[in-house]
């Protein structure tokens, strides 16, 4: 969705003329000094003398292994309660609460996180062995108290009692610290008119602190009701000892300012709660910090603070509507995760940091002497000092409650934060293959047409979507009955024909009392109130809307319940849904979004649970999909626009409005790398880009449709789209020479539907994404820690695009020390270290495969992915250099729930001794698939003198040729069964 639609006609001109601008209106959105709590909270000094302390004698384990503790002092002496507690999955999960809340306990989803098992923490003493060896100094001293994580002890969290700060350590080396640069802070709820004055301080200036230290150098370890210190002699600080101390403090302290109410544009936002935001830095001993998924910079994340900073502001996580969004910027986006992933050849380590608020993260890299079993592996050339990252988080409101995953591979943080958030289900076949999109396809007869220049064209698709403009003015789960009289017919000839239909359900629901899907829940009460406790309005595509509270689980299946056929009139078994505009899209809102004080069903203020509407928003659709058959036994797709952590368990996203520009192509290859690696990996950039003509820009020529087309075959959701001002670019529009390159193209993308199939079987039995940066399965090679224009899928494929202008060749890192070899020509690269030029004429993409993999394949040229479902299956098998290879192939019915039952097969194919066998290790009577084998194709393999099957016992002689074109040796019609047990012997 973009930004205009049914607006009063006397704005339409000047909303088209700030369109055609063509780049962000900045106005619109709030920067950290335009937001109170970041403005307070970013640039505060940092108090030492009033750091907060563990209480002493407070920390306690109870009989279930969870520790417990007081935290004391603070800026106002409140008193605050830890907690860490530990998951049988290796997680360690430290919180932070006030210990006697004013309004009483802060606002915290609780059905977002999968429930856990627990893990008993256990204390180590300074003479265990695993403690780590930077702890055992202040161990002994009584400085610090030591947990084991996991039954090994391999893991460890340290607490250090005065100043607080955590630790974590695995196999006795530093991972992550908490508070190392003090910067934890809790605003703690409340009363306006008390004004709650800071205790006296005894650091305004770092130069008062110089000239004399009031605590005459004595270690504080608490603080009493009077807000004195108390020191671990046992002695307490003397009244007035720093009274002339904080003199300053008051000036300093002026920023009070926006803590009660602020104002945004013409927005006031009422504050109830006055201030309430939560804060602290969490440092990691390595330069590549990834995560904090939607932004536009760089996959390592960029520097907002420091010398080097790239940027001026902190990195945002709000989800916005943000129209005709900016490249290279912390800027907030449509959705937002607030996970940290950092990587080291050694380790790698994740930090989700569960609060959904706002938040601002500003980065800072520092090199630093180590004294703390940090691993200094890496370090800049000027120093030889070790570069560790920081990242300081400051969110709005909500609680401190982080989880530190402490892997060290990469697989195990995926594993960690999958237990935590859940996993991406297995999609439905035919949503891995093409969508056809545009806003909009202009009624029934345009569709027919579009699907049949595809039949006519034998070009391969999936899926037709219908944007806004199929409904009856904007209502949703309606239909315009002038230009889709008859969508359930319509919705059976494709599907006759093997496609499916898409179309657009959005959460702003027209103000209309002959609607009756507004007039229902407006009698029920299912819409968001404003602070007064009126039904919110807000304006969007139909004008007037009221928003549902998808919070409410009582909302969601309510909603759940329209997609019933005889709810939905006009929907079939074959139509599918696109959620869009849920950040939520309010178009006279703030920031182009709803009031932070308007309300939930219980009461809840928005600014707790905007970040997460969308996603409660695609779980209800998705759960309506599933229940609207009776037998629940076919899988939902729902493509969502906002997102948070955990949305992957509830379909596809996609990176929103981009532009038809070379640049948002780039662009697009770091932002859904990140995505993956925040667990989000069904998800995919509008091939062309969406805002051609109707942003301001051109429209692709044939050489940026190509390019992008190509780029768009080689990620998990490829769908193309385009603004309804654009001119149409289907296929087939681009002329005959381009409708030939773009199906080559698009075979491509099927004939490794299968290969596509089990990467997703494996991402939901591992938690591991489908298309991931080179690090995740090359993690020791420095060179591949800042790739980010190229990619794995899964293990086995290595995909270069070609995105730049003009170009016809392809610089490319081959990482590892075994051979990859050109998918097209079978040409075989051996690593060096360094990178290799390769060809790629329009049309063609550099992709490679690893010696050392098997991929299956289905070769042969369908329209759909339906019209394979029997087809037979190339085995592609490019041996390393000890002449060894290995792979899977998981195959079930390709939609519904028999396969969670054990209707599947995982097979797995291995080449080793000049045998190429196929093992089962999943097998299953309930699913045996007709496919058969039909060729293997040999790469790296020395010619045989004869090739032999053996199948049910007997021997049978095949037949091979080298094939020049293709770079490799054929062996022709093996004809076994796809799923049994086979060999095939190579005669030397």
């Amino acid at each position: 969705g973009a930004m205009l639609g049914a607006w009063p006609p006397l704005l339409l001109p000047l909303l088209l003329l700030a369109q055609l601008a063509a780049s962000v209106d900045h106005s619109k959105f709030r920067t950290c000094a335009q937001t109170s709590f970041c403005r307070r909270r970013r640039s505060a000094a940092v108090n030492h003398a009033r750091a907060y302390v563990v209480a002493p004698g407070s920390a306690s384990l109870d009989s279930t292994g969870v520790l417990s503790a007081s935290l004391h002092g603070g800026p106002h002496g409140v008193p605050l309660s830890l907690s860490l507690q530990a998951y049988a999955s290796g997680v360690a999960r430290l919180r932070v609460t006030e210990s006697a809340p004013l309004h009483g306990p802060r606002w915290e989803p609780q059905d977002i996180l999968l429930p856990q098992q627990s893990s008993p923490l256990k204390q180590l003493s300074a003479g265990s062995p695993n403690v780590p060896p930077p702890l055992v100094e202040p161990l002994t001293a009584g400085e610090v108290l030591v947990y084991a994580v996991d039954a090994e002890e391999t893991v460890v969290v340290a607490i250090f009692l005065h100043p607080f700060r955590a630790a974590l350590y695995e196999s006795g080396e530093l991972a992550a610290d908490l508070n190392r640069e003090g910067k934890f802070y809790y605003e703690h709820h409340r009363k306006r008119d008390d004004g709650a004055a800071a205790l006296p301080s005894t650091e305004s200036t770092a130069e008062a602190v110089a000239e004399a230290d009031v605590h005459a150098g004595k270690t504080i370890v608490d603080y009493g009701e009077d807000g004195l210190a108390v020191y671990s002699d046992g002695t307490k600080q003397e009244k007035g000892a720093d009274t002339e101390a904080s003199k300053g403090e008051s000036e300093a302290d002026k920023e009070s300012e926006g803590e009660w109410e602020e104002s945004f544009g013409s927005h006031l936002d009422s504050k109830p709660f006055g201030p309430s935001s939560v804060g602290m830095d969490l440092s990691f001993p390595s330069p590549f910090l990834f995560g904090l998924a939607e932004h536009t910079g760089p996959l390592n994340l960029a520097s907002t603070t420091g010398d080097n900073a790239k940027y001026a502001e902190p990195y945002r996580l709000w989800t916005l509507d943000v129209y005709d969004y900016e490249l290279d910027s912390p800027m907030a986006l449509y959705g937002g995760v607030p996970l940290l992933l950092s990587h080291a050849p050694n380790r790698t380590t994740g930090c989700l940091w569960f609060n959904p608020s706002e938040a601002f993260v500003d980065i800072s890299r520092h090199q630093s002497a180590r004294n703390d079993g940090g691993s200094s592996w890496f370090s800049s050339s000027s120093s030889s000092s070790p570069v560790s990252t920081s990242a300081y988080w400051m969110s709005e409101s909500g609680v401190m409650d982080v989880m530190l995953l402490p892997g060290p591979s990469p697989a195990r943080v995926f594993a960690q934060y999958a237990s935590l958030t859940g996993v991406t289900p297995l999609p439905p076949l035919f949503s891995l293959g093409y969508h056809q999109c545009r806003w909009n396809y202009n009624d029934e007869t345009d569709v027919r047409y579009v699907h049949g220049q595809f039949e006519q064209l034998d070009f391969p698709y999936d899926v037709l979507w219908l944007d806004i403009e199929h409904t009856d003015g904007k209502r949703y789960f309606t239909w315009d009955k002038f230009k889709f009289p008859s969508p359930e017919d319509l919705q059976e000839e494709l599907a006759s024909q093997g496609r499916k239909m898409v179309t657009i359900v959005d959460p702003h629901i027209k103000k209309d009392a002959g609607y009756p899907v507004y007039q229902e829940a407006h009698e029920k009460g299912l819409f968001i109130h404003t602070k007064d406790g009126k039904e919110f309005d807000g304006w969007c595509w139909p004008g007037a809307s009221a928003y549902l509270d998808f919070t409410s689980a009582e909302v969601r299946e309510w909603w759940a319940e329209r997609f019933g056929y005889d709810k939905y009139v006009g929907s079939t078994p074959n139509l599918y849904t696109w959620n869009d505009m849920n950040e939520p899209s309010v178009f006279n809102g703030p920031e182009v979004s709803m009031q932070k004080d308007a309300k939930s069903l219980a009461g809840i203020e928005h600014r707790e649970w905007h970040n997460l509407y969308g996603m409660y928003m695609q779980r209800a659709t998705a759960e309506g999909l599933l229940k609207r058959n009776k037998e629940q036994d076919k899988r939902p797709f729902v493509l969502s626009r906002a997102f948070y952590a955990g949305s992957q368990r509830w379909g596809a996203i996609w990176t929103g409005d981009n532009a038809c520009k070379w640049d948002h192509l780039v662009a697009s290859v770091p932002m859904l790398l990140a995505l993956g690696l925040c667990g989000i990996t069904f998800s995919g950039a509008d091939v062309g880009g969406f805002l051609g003509k109707g942003g301001g820009y051109g429209d692709p020529d044939h050489e940026l449709f190509t390019r992008w087309y190509e780029t768009g075959a080689y990620t998990p959701f490829f769908r193309g789209h385009a603004h309804h001002d654009s001119a149409r670019r289907e296929p087939w529009t681009f002329g005959d020479e381009t409708t030939a390159r773009l199906r080559e193209i698009a075979k491509e993308r099927y004939q490794l539907l299968a290969y596509w199939y089990t990467t997703f079987h494996v991402a939901e039995t591992t938690g591991t994404p489908t298309m991931v940066p080179l690090w995740v399965h090359y993690p020791t090679d420095v060179r591949t820690f800042d790739a980010e224009d190229q990619w794995l899928i899964g293990k086995d494929l290595l995909v270069h695009p070609v995105t730049a202008q003009g170009t016809v060749s392809a610089e490319v890192y081959l990482p590892g020390t075994e051979p990859w070899f050109g998918v097209r020509d079978g040409v075989r690269y051996t690593p060096d270290g360094g990178t290799v030029s390769v060809a790629a004429p329009l049309g063609t993409i550099p992709v490679f495969q690893r010696g050392g993999s098997i991929v299956p394949r289905q070769m042969r040229l369908r329209r759909s992915s339906a019209a394979m479902v029997k087809d037979p299956y190339t085995l592609v098998v490019a041996a390393d250099s000890s002449m060894r290879a290995s792979g899977l192939l998981y195959m079930d019915a390709g939609d519904g729930y028999d396969y969670m039952k054990g209707a599947y097969q995982l097979r797995q194919f291995t080449l080793a001794d000049g045998r190429i066998s196929n093992v089962g290790l999943h097998t299953s009577d309930e699913f045996l698939p007709p496919n058969t084998l039909e060729r293997l194709e040999l790469l790296g393999v020395p010619m045989p003198s004869r090739v032999e099957l053996q199948y049910k016992g007997q021997t049978t002689s095949l037949d091979f040729a080298w094939s020049e074109e293709r770079g490799r040796i054929v062996v022709r019609k093996p004809a076994v069964p796809m799923a049994a047990e086979w060999t095939v012997a190579l005669v030397p």
